[in-house]
């Protein structure tokens, strides 16, 4: 461990620390009790502090940025009461296994008074509501140990697998005394998984060989670890479907000729034989269904095999044939060292042309979806997403977040190339992620363009984050999808049999008398409304221009058809006058 001596106010040391370790940004929401530290973060040159106005949005921000890159984000929120407020997002951030640093300061409510505003109560330690969304914590006494803390914090995040931490400074440490310690340099190097044995290698080779329907169920193990192009060079080689959780189209791209979607119904429509499961951690809704997969692929004599770069990629599989522990992206090229000599692409033709007329027709039903008939004033979400991913790809590629449902982007046309765009989920579901995580996204991004599709619903939960867009002048593309209404919850209404799906009159989901535009304009922040898709090419390449050309954020609201089931309309609401 190389280390230099400092001496400086807690505060500088912590912010001096951050710097060594190689970090850029600072996601946060101000605090009163912080100012010195503020005072240091603002003060050095080095580091820039990105200012939002709630919680929710720092942490999206924070998640945002690793995603496009795997490296750590550090975010600071204000004593208990702001990490309370930042839970929201924090549970996306944790089922996403993002490596953010979370950095809070508490006061002491043990040597005097046992109650202190904004702070949590003083039966709870300061780390004590974030453990159940965080992979680890720490709590910090000592000022001469910020260095080390703040290390071995990063380090943690981004070693696999990886997860959001928490460090809670006490903020006694918030004073202007010298204090003389040392700064780890050499900034921070994630531990990796070690390589999967030879045998295992072999052992899913033949199964891949020998299998009539292989299927590769894709995670974010593979591009965590920087391996995505060569998984996807894996499911060509082989003719394998490919298939994903319902917050990844990264591992393997989207746009993979031989994508069908979620593994749930992917399965039922492809039966594969052969299940590799592939940095992936299965997920389920709690019910007796979540390995009905698994099951049937049991019952009809196949095979399951599972590769991850860490146990939690394979504990979630009931009667797992195999499973090995490597780095994904290690193992994918070793598989493709061999099977260039041993296994050539040639023999399986005829099975990937049976994967690709599989996987054009699911592709072809996900389109239709997206092409309702038309309708006056209403642009069809498929018209939509071809517009932005031709656009954005006519550009050189660039990345796409995503926090909407309207508009599926598995209805996306398929094709690979370097001009590909990068698809990016939130990694859980809960709502008030698209706004910030299109932010942190371009911070991380640099040069490459970055659109944020945002629904209406999830706009109105999140929109303060526009302002920071406007304040740190981060040019990110908004794309509003507005069907009016909350329009996934509004689709299980229509599923349940009560009585809004008997009378077609839904209640607590159409999102009435809000205009996107107008909001964007009170925070500084220019956009337009689109209701002729005839007009939506022009406007998506004037958006992007006004974006990429002129440096600035930009919004746009695509009007979509009203977001409820077929002949639905809004249930008459209770008024209080």
């Amino acid at each position: 461990m190389k280390t230099r001596p400092v001496t400086g106010t807690p505060s500088e040391i912590l912010v001096e620390q951050l710097v060594e370790s190689g970090v850029k940004y600072v996601f946060y929401n101000s605090g009163s009790r912080e100012a010195l530290f503020f005072d240091a973060l603002h003060g050095n040159p080095n580091i820039h502090g990105i200012l939002a106005l709630h919680e929710g949005n720092v942490t999206a921000m924070a998640g945002g940025y690793t995603q496009v890159n795997s490296e750590p984000a550090v975010m600071v929120v204000h004593l208990g009461a702001g990490l309370a407020q930042c839970m929201g997002q924090l549970i996306n951030v944790w089922f996403g296994g993002l490596p953010v640093v979370v950095v809070t300061f508490a006061g002491d409510t043990g040597s005097w008074g046992d109650r202190i505003s904004l702070d949590l109560d003083h039966s709870f330690g300061p780390a004590s509501i974030s453990a159940p969304m965080t992979k680890a914590t720490w709590t910090v006494i000592e000022p001469e140990g910020l260095p080390l803390a703040v290390e071995r914090a990063l380090r943690v995040a981004k070693t696999p697998p990886f997860g959001p931490v928490h460090i809670a400074v006490y903020d006694r440490m918030l004073g202007s005394q010298q204090v003389s310690t040392e700064i780890v340099e050499g900034g921070t190097m994630g531990l990796r998984s070690g390589s999967a044995s030879d045998s295992d290698i072999d052992e899913i080779l033949g199964a891949l060989d020998s299998a009539k329907r292989p299927m590769i169920y894709a995670g974010d193990g593979i591009w965590k670890s920087g391996g995505e192009m060569v998984a996807a060079e894996l499911a060509t080689h082989f003719g394998a479907a490919v298939a994903t959780t319902n917050t990844d189209h990264r591992g393997i791209s989207i746009k993979h000729p031989q994508h069908m979607g979620g593994f749930e119904s992917a399965s039922y429509a492809y039966n594969p034989d052969l299940v590799i499961s592939l940095g992936v951690r299965h997920q389920g809704s709690g019910n007796s269904t979540d390995f009905a997969p698994f099951r049937r692929v049991g019952r009809n004599g196949g095979r399951h095999l599972a590769l991850g770069s860490d146990l939690e990629y394979l504990t979630n599989y009931p009667g797992l044939e195999l499973g090995s522990v490597g780095d994904e992206k290690d193992a994918v090229r070793r598989m493709l060292t061999v099977a260039s000599a041993d296994y050539p692409s040639s023999r399986y033709d005829e099975r990937r042309g049976t994967t690709l007329d599989q996987a054009t027709k699911w592709r072809e039903s996900r389109r239709n979806a997206m092409m309702p008939p038309a309708q006056q004033g209403k642009v069809r979400p498929g018209v939509l997403v071809d517009a932005i991913d031709e656009g954005l790809e006519d550009l050189g590629g660039g990345y796409v977040t995503n926090e909407q449902f309207a508009a599926s982007h598995e209805a996306v046309r398929p094709g690979l190339s370097d001009r590909t765009n990068v698809y990016l989920r939130a990694g859980g579901g809960s709502e008030g992620w698209g706004v910030g995580a299109a932010i942190g996204a371009k911070l991380a991004a640099g040069d490459d363009p970055v659109v944020g599709f945002v629904g209406d619903g999830s706009l109105y939960y999140a929109d303060s984050g526009l302002w920071t867009a406007v304040h740190h002048n981060i040019p990110v593309l908004y794309v509003i999808t507005n069907n009016g209404a909350y329009g996934i919850v509004a689709g299980f209404f229509g599923e349940a049999g009560g009585q809004m799906s008997d009378t077609g009159k839904y209640g607590g989901v159409v999102l009435d008398g809000m205009d996107p535009v107008k909001i964007a304009d009170a925070f500084g922040m220019e956009g337009e409304r689109v209701e002729d898709e005839s007009d939506l090419n022009d406007v998506v390449r004037r958006g992007m221009g006004i974006v990429n050309d002129e440096n600035r954020p930009y919004l746009l609201d695509i009007r979509l058809p009203l977001g409820l089931p077929e002949g639905g309309e809004a249930a008459k609401q209770y008024l209080m006058r």
